[in-house]
């Protein structure tokens, strides 16, 4: 794609160098005079090989074949010296006398007239033509130019690359150097924040005093202009409507006073463009800040929503179960007051659960989760993790299936602990009562896989996708509620590992969570039958 712009560029700055070649250099103009006096002699000695056989009236209608050319090729000049060389070489040639410029019959004198008419008008027309497609060039320049930067910051979605193509496009139109600038926020200092070449030269006090102004004015200002003419740059406003968002800065290579008309209503225009530009990729930002702002508030209500649900409802039980423990004195029997604590216990485990899924997604959000890797066996995680969350499975039958002889996992197990708490609590909740939970791992010499798979309703091909967003829910049992947390943190303590997090239904049986983890190179033999694995 490189390759393919670039030659695009290339032949586009061709069709600007053949467009601006119609304008001839003094090299050329003589070049162009010398070629009509040698059409001129061409015809005279045409002419004098076959005046034997036709009539110098004849002869004389061949003169103006170099007029016709000169006019066409090279305008009213060299065509009004053909024209006269015409005249006087047909003279001097070929009416008698010969080799004079006398002339003794009079209707020759009204041949010279004719001919020198058919010249002027001639040269003319030609002229009138000429001058139609120089007009049509720099029309067709104009276009190209503003074709070339259109498509070069149609695309480009930052304001900085979208000027500095816009500083290079005027600086290789005009020769010169190119700036864009724009006064800073905080203190209104000018900040150059494009300029072609690169290593252009800073402003002096004079200039920034022009770009002061004319950022205040809105109009231009500098060289060429009746305000403040006396510096050597140019100063442009990028305006749109009446708002000043930029100033153009041009200092010309040539002596010349200043742009050409033409040129500075093509730096218009360049301008115009440029203000369209920029009101195009602020109001992105602005529409992307928006978007944010919107996601946001989402999420706050989201978050507020669940807090209102997964706080006060275990707060709720705890409070009632010990307003009962505290109210009831001796009225309540060693099973009933056994019921009440394992209610004050489930209900600070599910709040503690609660507030470490809000701890884990804000140390991942901001970057600063770290992992303290030790080398654990695949079934004293799993373990641990079904001690911790026994509660809230009761109801569901349980199946474990972990073949011995897995590989040791490098892993940080409060958090590998942690997914797995999380994807057993996100089944005992969605899935039916009474129905069976399961628990299997397997493994290779590349990585460890460990799936949880429940009996809850088949989560739907095109919600699966975004299981593992934040704060997303789907609706369970019950409304079964929860922060739509606990499968977001899961992916993301699992990607901290370097493994990868999936969700699949299988049909008529429930679905399967499964996340993988990479066994790398391990420095220790594994642990023998009977040994113990320590968990530090």
């Amino acid at each position: 794609m490189t390759d393919m712009g670039q030659a695009s560029t290339d032949a586009e700055k061709e069709r600007f160098a053949a467009i601006d070649s119609g304008l001839p250099s003094a090299a050329e103009k003589a070049k162009q005079y010398l070629w009509s006096v040698l059409g001129v002699a061409l015809i005279t000695a045409v002419g004098k090989a076959i005046s034997p056989f036709f009539d110098i009236t004849n002869v004389a209608l061949f003169y103006l074949l170099p007029v016709l050319v000169s006019a066409v090729r090279w305008g009213r000049g060299p065509s009004l010296l053909a024209s006269l060389l015409g005249v006087l070489s047909f003279d001097f040639f070929f009416v008698p006398p010969l080799f004079s410029f006398t002339v003794n019959d009079v209707k020759y004198t009204l041949t010279f007239v004719i001919f020198l008419i058919v010249g002027l008008v001639t040269a003319s027309m030609a002229t009138r033509l000429r001058d139609e497609l120089e007009k049509t060039r720099q029309e067709e320049k104009r276009t190209l130019a503003l074709y070339s930067l259109s498509r070069q910051i149609a695309a480009k979605a930052d304001l900085d690359e979208v000027l500095k193509a816009f500083s290079k496009t005027v600086a290789e139109t005009v020769g010169g150097q190119v700036s864009i600038v724009v006064p800073a926020a905080e203190d209104g200092a000018l900040c150059p924040i494009a300029s072609y070449p690169p290593d252009a030269a800073p402003y002096g006090d004079k200039e920034r005093a022009v770009v002061h102004w004319v950022l205040e004015q809105g109009k231009r200002a500098g060289r060429g202009t009746e305000t403040l003419r006396e510096v050597a740059e140019l100063v442009f406003p990028v305006k749109a409507g009446k708002l000043t968002l930029a100033a153009l800065v041009i200092k010309l290579e040539s002596q010349r006073g200043a742009l050409s008309s033409d040129q500075g209503q093509l730096i218009e225009a360049f301008a115009n463009l440029a203000a369209a530009a920029i009101i195009r990729v602020r109001l992105g930002q602005e529409a992307e800040k928006a978007q944010w702002l919107a996601e946001s508030e989402k999420l706050h209500k989201a978050l507020l929503d669940s807090i209102s649900h997964d706080l006060r409802t275990p707060l709720s039980s705890i409070t009632g179960a010990v307003t009962g423990l505290l109210a009831g004195g001796n009225t309540y029997d060693d099973a009933s007051r056994k019921v009440l604590l394992d209610t004050i216990k489930e209900g600070a485990l599910r709040m503690d659960r609660f507030v470490a899924n809000l701890l884990d997604m804000t140390r991942l959000q901001s970057g600063v989760l770290k992992l303290s890797r030790e080398w654990w066996d695949v079934q004293d995680i799993v373990g641990v993790s079904l001690r911790e969350i026994r509660d809230a499975l009761q109801g569901h039958p349980l199946s474990i299936d972990i073949p011995p002889g897995l590989p040791l996992v490098n892993v940080d197990f409060a958090l590998i602990e942690h997914v797995l708490i999380n994807l057993l609590e996100n089944a005992a909740k969605y899935s039916p009562p009474e129905s069976p939970i399961t628990v299997s791992a397997h493994g290779s010499d590349k990585s460890v896989v460990l799936v949880v798979a429940d009996s809850s309703p088949s989560i739907p091909a095109s919600e699966r996708q975004h299981i593992f967003d934040k704060f997303y829910r789907l609706r369970g049992p019950g409304n079964a509620g929860g922060t739509g947390l606990g499968l977001s943190i899961c992916k993301g303590i699992v990607e901290a590992h370097g493994g990868m997090i999936w969700a699949d239904s299988v049909p008529g049986s429930g679905n399967r969570f499964t996340f993988s983890l990479p066994v790398p190179n391990q420095p220790f033999r594994q642990p023998e039958s009977g040994e113990e694995a320590s968990h530090g």
